[in-house]
C-alpha cells in the first residue's frame, strides 16, 4: 500500500518537474527568438554558454554564467541561459565519460607527472586524462554549437516571416 502511494507520489514529482523544465525551455526560446539582438550576437552567447556548461564546474557552470553575463552587457542573457538548460546534468554525463575517453587515448602520448604519492600520481593522471578530454570536446561542440544556433536563428525568423506576410494576406 506504502509503495504505490510512494509511486504516485514520485509519478507526480518527476511529471511536474518534467513540465516545469519544458515550461522554462520554451519561455527562453521565445525570449531568444523575439530578441532585438544580431543572429550572428545570440549564436555567440549560446556558443559561450555551451562552452561554460560543457567545462568540468559541476554545480557552478549557472554561477559562472551569470558572472561573465554581468561583465560582458553585450551576451544575450537568455541564449546563454537557454543553453545551459540544454546542457543540463543529464545530457553532461555522456560527456564527461566521453571526454575521459577521449583525453585517456590523447594522454598516452604525453609523459607521466613525476611524484613521489602513487596516490597522487593516480588523481593526477586522472585529471590530466579528464581535462585534455574536455577541451578536445569542448571546443569543437561550441563552434558547432554557434553554426547550428545561427542556422536555426535564420529558419526561426524566416518561418515567422512566412506567418506574417500570411497573414496579411489574409487580412487584406
Amino acid at each position: 500500500m506504502a509503495t504505490a502511494k510512494l509511486k504516485k507520489w514520485a509519478v507526480r514529482r518527476i511529471r511536474f518537474y518534467k513540465d516545469k523544465y519544458i515550461f522554462k525551455l520554451k519561455r527562453y526560446t521565445i525570449a531568444v527568438l523575439s530578441s532585438d539582438k544580431s543572429d550572428v550576437s545570440i549564436a555567440f552567447s549560446y556558443a559561450f554558454g555551451t562552452m561554460i556548461a560543457l567545462l568540468p564546474t559541476p554545480g557552478f557552470s549557472t554561477a559562472i554564467g551569470i558572472g561573465f553575463m554581468t561583465i560582458f552587457k553585450q551576451l544575450n542573457k537568455m541564449a546563454v541561459l537557454l543553453s545551459m538548460m540544454v546542457w543540463n546534468a543529464i545530457t553532461i554525463i555522456p560527456i564527461f565519460w566521453l571526454s575521459y575517453k577521449i583525453g585517456s587515448s590523447i594522454s598516452n602520448t604525453l609523459p607521466d607527472v613525476e611524484v613521489q604519492n602513487e596516490t597522487v600520481r593516480q588523481v593526477l593522471l586522472f585529471f590530466k586524462q579528464f581535462a585534455l578530454g574536455n577541451l578536445a570536446l569542448t571546443i569543437p561542440i561550441s563552434i558547432g554549437s554557434y553554426f547550428l544556433a545561427i542556422l536555426l536563428l535564420q529558419l526561426a525568423r524566416r518561418m515567422r516571416l512566412r506567418k506574417t506576410e500570411f497573414r496579411k494576406r489574409e487580412s487584406a
